[in-house]
């Protein structure tokens, strides 16, 4: 940075007041090859994800605030009131072609209704379900409802991608899509297009706001445009403006001089780092610490927890503070938690230690232990602490996938019987219905058995699967009654298989449409949201809309506390929108949850 004078403070002044700073040099042209610019995942400034994580993330910065903006630009207006909100045409990345939901997905739905969804929707789950079709959701190309409206839907989609961890696909959509005069869009697309390293478009067109916005992170992103242009005098005069408002940086001084000067200089301390500080720390060929990423959100903790320059320690703390995301595959978790140095102490009181850890370094912990425990009894023993943690189930499939191999090294037998539900669903969940099934090779005559029966059968249908479902649905006829107190369980698998087609005798087909009308205990919705799910699914243009009340209800952390009623409506809703497989994958999903009575 070049000395300041004296005089650049009168300048400042008329920049923060919005004049023009006066030019008594020409600007150095861009360079043909402007430094590169290296982009990076980290907290949006706007709301904060709302899954269940193991460490909070610090409370979101509140340097922006969405709102309602009048547009001057082109595209479709949505207005109620005085209000003028422009979504610009429609982007995403999903059409008919690649697994869209497709364009008038919900063009016929209420606008308010789809802002307040979207901004509800939980992409940031660990729970495979839930995560990948809201995925879809939000990636879909599609034309926007028209009605009162309060942010443009383009704001809310991105923010939620970068919430998520999926940093590649909001850069993306934000590159495709310009909104004038929208600060709320402004920023979240700048902070899209930083995360994703879109460097061509980092002091683009896309980001003109920086040229008059009063911000703090709008001056710091103009004065790094600057420098990176070779325009030293605008950047001092723009740190002026800095000086003017008390804003002290020094960390974005050191980075900006790294990159420009080819250093590799770690800054001070970044008291409210921004995605601005961690572009230029990519850009330095610095790593994305885990003090840093612990003040910020899931972008910025999943780039630490990727980044082999940090210890395997830190690694792990910035997973752990994410790991209820979704946004590191299981794989990389995996990876993790086998990094880890463990102390023998911690090994000798694995499941009582572990219960007063967080989920990930639990993990980590139990999968240790199991591994190197030789008796099946208590290998077993671990491995459902690790399955089931502190009793509970909701993460099942993020569990099995952790613990996957040590599940398929256990023998059943007399003294591992103890075990059979959680590891027989963990290796359905995984794909391994072979292996599940030798969990119930030899087993008494009950609702455990029939209920297993009918789950694999939907899991991975044979033939000789298919003759076992039917047994059990007879069975079920027997003894499922109402008057014989059924268990949920039992209302679930009638009831799932009735909506998925499977041929069922006639009393069972009738004893799945009593059970499934009962109102039964769980975290049940308003039953209003419900009638809205299913009437959204049964009306042209409102199938989006479906949807995403469809995953209001599910929630992140999947079904397995929905009552088999709330259940079954829901894999119906999907089935009568056309997405069988995931209809199919919820069922599977919530029956694998379900303990028999």
């Amino acid at each position: 940075m070049t000395a300041f004078r004296p005089s650049l403070v009168l300048a400042a002044l008329l920049v923060l007041a919005g004049a023009a700073p006066a030019q008594t040099t020409q600007p150095a042209a861009q360079p043909d090859n402007p430094p590169a610019a290296t982009g990076a995942p980290t907290p949006l400034g706007g709301p904060a994800p709302d899954a269940v994580e193991d460490t909070p993330l610090p409370p979101a910065p509140t340097e922006y605030t969405p709102g309602a903006y009048s547009r001057d630009t082109g595209g479709i207006v949505a207005s109620g009131g005085d209000l003028g909100v422009v979504d610009g045409p429609p982007v995403g990345t999903l059409t008919d072609a690649n697994g869209g939901l497709g364009q008038s997905m919900w063009v016929n739905a209420d606008r308010g209704a789809i802002e307040d969804l979207l901004g509800r929707l939980p992409l940031v789950s660990s729970d495979p379900f839930v995560r990948a079709l809201a995925r879809r959701v939000v990636l879909t190309v599609s034309d926007s409802p028209v009605g009162g409206a309060k942010r443009a839907l383009a704001t809310i989609r991105i923010e939620r991608l970068l919430q998520g961890g999926l940093i590649d696909e909001a850069g993306t959509m934000a590159a495709a899509l310009r909104l004038d005069n929208d600060p709320d869009f402004a920023r979240v697309q700048a902070e899209a297009l930083l995360y994703a390293k879109r460097d061509a478009d980092v002091c683009g067109p896309l980001t003109a706001t920086r040229l008059s916005a009063p911000d703090p992170f709008w001056l710091e992103l103009r004065t790094w445009c600057f420098r990176a242009a070779g325009d030293d005098a605008s950047a001092d005069l723009m740190h002026a403006a800095f000086e003017v408002q008390g804003i002290k940086d020094p960390a974005f001084d050191v980075l900006a001089d790294d990159v420009l000067n080819g250093k590799k200089t770690m800054p001070p301390a970044i008291d409210h780092p921004s995605a601005l500080h961690i572009y230029l720390l990519r850009m330095a060929g610095l790593p994305v610490t885990n003090a840093i990423a612990a003040k910020m959100g899931t972008a910025a903790n999943l780039l630490a927890a990727r980044d082999p320059r940090n210890s395997a320690a830190d690694r792990l703390s910035a997973a752990a503070r994410i790991s209820g995301t979704g946004a590191l595959s299981n794989a990389e978790l995996l990876a993790i938690i086998n990094a880890q140095a463990i102390p023998a102490s911690q090994l000798a009181t694995a499941q009582a230690t572990a219960a007063k850890m967080t989920f990930l370094p639990a993990q980590s912990l139990l999968r240790r232990a199991a591994s190197l425990e030789s008796r099946p009894p208590v290998k077993a023993d671990i491995l459902v602490s690790a399955l089931i943690p502190n009793g509970n189930i909701d993460r099942l499939p993020q569990t099995a996938a952790l613990q996957e191999d040590i599940a398929t090294t256990i023998k059943p037998d007399t003294m591992t019987a103890l075990y059979r539900f959680a590891i027989s669903r963990a290796l359905i969940l995984r794909g391994k219905p072979d292996a599940a099934a030798a969990w119930y090779a030899s087993v008494p005559d009950d609702a455990d058995l029939h209920t297993f029966q009918v789950l694999i059968d939907l899991a991975a249908p044979t033939p000789a699967r298919d003759a076992a479902a039917s047994s059990a649905f007879a069975w079920f006829a027997k003894k499922a009654a109402p008057q014989q107190d059924p268990s949920a369980s039992a209302a679930l698998a009638l009831g799932l298989s009735k909506v998925l087609g499977k041929t069922m005798p006639a009393d069972a087909a009738a004893l799945a449409g009593t059970l499934g009308a009962n109102r039964w205990p769980g975290a049940r919705p308003d039953p209003g949201e419900v009638r809205k799910m299913v009437s959204a699914a049964g009306q042209p243009g409102r199938k989006g809309e479906a949807i995403l009340r469809l995953l209001a209800i599910v929630g992140a952390n999947g079904p397995a506390d929905l009552p088999p009623d709330v259940v079954i409506e829901c894999v119906r809703t999907l089935q009568l929108i056309g997405l069988t497989t995931e209809a199919r994958a919820l069922a599977i999903e919530a029956l694998a949850m379900t303990r028999p009575s």
